[in-house]
Order: C-alpha cells, then sequence, then structure tokens
C-alpha cells in the first residue's frame, strides 16, 4: 500500500477510534475538514511536518499512521463515526 493511502487510512482509524467526527478532529488539529477528507481518502500529499502533527493530534508515535494492519481494518469501519459498534474497537498491533 502506498504511504499515503496508509497515513490516509490510518488517519481515519484513530479518529473512530477516539469517536471524533471530522469536524472534532479538524478543531483540534486546526486542518479544515475539506483538507481531512482528502487525507483520509489518501490524496493528500502530506509533509512529514503534517504527519508529526496528526500523530501529536492523537497522542501517538509516527509509525502508528504507516501500520498496515489498522490500514486494512479501516476499509472496515462504517460511513459515519456515530454507526461504530462497541466490536469496532479493539486494538491491533503492528
Amino acid at each position: 500500500m502506498k504511504s499515503m493511502k496508509l497515513v490516509g487510512l490510518n488517519t481515519k482509524w484513530y479518529r473512530y477510534q477516539k469517536r471524533w467526527t471530522q469536524e472534532v478532529f479538524a478543531e483540534r488539529s486546526g486542518f479544515k475538514m475539506a483538507y481531512i477528507s482528502t487525507i483520509e481518502s489518501g490524496k493528500a500529499n502530506l509533509t512529514c511536518q503534517s504527519i508529526d502533527f496528526i500523530a501529536d493530534t492523537f497522542d501517538i508515535e509516527v509509525w502508528h499512521l504507516f501500520c498496515e494492519a489498522t490500514a486494512r481494518k479501516a476499509y472496515q469501519l462504517p460511513r459515519r463515526v456515530d454507526m461504530l459498534k462497541e466490536e469496532d474497537f479493539f486494538e491491533i498491533n503492528c
């Protein structure tokens, strides 16, 4: 999987794990909601600084944004964060 797609899917994964909407993530990160959508779709060509900032916003290490296991699970997330079920929350080790 390409790095832009990995970071995008993992951004979505960690946002959902925190049960944040894109709006909440935008408020906490300072990114615009449209840009968050671009990131999560894997179409944003992020700088290293932006990747660091995303990791800091989620309080995770940067390498978590490059984990293929969570990226694959992100494909299975519901369309909206409010549609999550308890079984959607679990820890994945890279």
